[in-house]
């Protein structure tokens, strides 16, 4: 992935998945901060012990307390990311708070560093010289992933003690500060190039992700898909006190098609199921094929008991359409569990078993779907005949075109 400097410096709008993981890695810092706390601790105290010099123990206090207070800040953060992942707002939010802090910190620094080359003492010069190189190339390589705020702490760390340095006069002072600046160059590029690394990988992950979650035949989202979700989605409609109903489906008379037909036929049907069950469904609820012939739709928003019938009542009606597959035209049917989430506190498991139960009651009654009213364990189980996977009875619903 290429970037122009311009591009780098530009404001670059991420795709939300991969924004809000980047803000997260940058709340991973704290065994950086607690080293540079400690070594601040000892190089201001060598410093002051060296010099005396108040100004430089009153900005190793500040730089303390700085630090302090970011350790405290990344723990708020982890508490609020706990459970579910950040919106982009929230995320936005959160990197404000961030970019404050590490510029605070990058100014103590750099005010230090100016103060350092003030002094008239060499030993502290060349210590201090060593603290600025560090931390640059420690702000470069772990705040890259934001790339203008990287590049703004190390102008700030840099920039106002090489001039001090150069100021303080000599041959080896200009060079010192002339080298220190002509590190932002360098600096630039391995932003650059540490910036397009962790978007491609990022992107990569999240693309490969989303790959083992998607069955492969329909382009649904799988069993994998479900397990990663369906906790956020009953999260997410508990918080915002929205309903929620989960449809467990399989097909009726499938396997006899298959058997007769071919699994080429086979293949084609459930594709085509996909479709329709997409056609049906919004951007907002969560279709997964299980694998087989059997499917899971979560849908979302679900104010009232009618909504989650009639949408039951549809499927039913819809997947129980012809198929027309190979110039045969083919009948199948489905029969439908529904399980609502209620005020209960329910596990996705526990929803996903209360659907399953309700699904055998409507293939043992045969009335289509069926609403989850009961104990698990008072709904009786199907016989192996009551999938209705009658050879001769597909080949009675099926009409020959060729």
């Amino acid at each position: 992935m290429a970037i122009s400097p311009l591009q780098l410096l530009r404001p670059h709008r991420l795709p939300e998945g991969i924004y809000v993981e980047i803000i997260a890695d940058l709340f991973s810092a704290t065994p950086s901060i607690v080293v540079f706390l400690l070594s601040q601790c000892v190089i201001g105290a060598a410093i002051f012990a060296q010099t005396g010099d108040p100004y430089v123990l009153a900005l190793t206090l500040i730089a303390i307390v700085i630090s302090i207070e970011r350790i405290w800040m990344i723990r708020r953060y982890h508490r609020a990311a706990t459970g579910r992942p950040l919106s982009r707002d929230a995320a936005m939010i959160w990197e404000r708070r961030f970019a404050i802090r590490s510029i605070a910190t990058a100014a103590t620094v750099s005010a230090i560093g100016v103060r350092c080359f003030m002094l008239p003492d060499p030993t502290v010069h060349m210590l201090i010289s060593g603290v600025i190189s560090t931390y640059a190339a420690g702000t470069v390589t772990r705040v890259a992933y934001r790339p203008r705020l990287a590049l703004l702490n190390v102008l700030i760390v840099a920039v106002p003690p090489s001039i001090a340095c150069i100021l303080n006069g000599g041959l080896i002072y200009v060079c010192l500060g002339l080298i220190t600046l002509m590190f932002l160059f360098g600096a630039f590029d391995i932003v650059k190039h540490a910036y397009a690394t962790a978007v491609s990988q990022l992107t990569l992950k999240r693309k490969f992700a989303g790959l083992a979650q998607q069955d492969a035949l329909t382009g649904l989202a799988n069993r994998l898909g479900l397990d990663e979700n369906l906790e956020t989605v009953i999260a997410d409609a508990q918080r915002n006190g929205h309903g929620l109903a989960v449809h467990s489906l399989d097909l009726d008379r499938f396997k006899a098609a298959n058997d007769l037909y071919g699994h080429p036929a086979g293949d084609a049907i459930l594709r085509e199921v996909a479709r329709r069950l997409t056609r049906l469904t919004r951007a907002s609820d969560l279709l997964v094929r299980l694998g087989g012939d059997e499917f899971v739709l979560v849908q979302t928003g679900v104010a009232e008991r009618e909504q989650a019938t009639g949408l039951a009542s549809r499927i039913v009606e819809d997947i129980g359409s012809y198929y027309s597959v190979n110039g045969y035209t083919i009948e199948i049917g489905t029969s439908v569990g529904i399980a609502l989430l209620t005020d209960d506190v329910l596990a996705p498991d526990e929803l996903l078993a209360r659907a399953d139960q309700a699904l055998y009651q409507a293939k043992r009654t045969r009335s289509g779907y069926a609403v989850y009213t009961m104990a698990p364990h008072l709904v009786p189980s199907l016989n192996d005949g009551d999938d209705f996977q009658d050879r001769d009875a597909i080949s009675r619903k099926t009409v020959n075109l060729r």
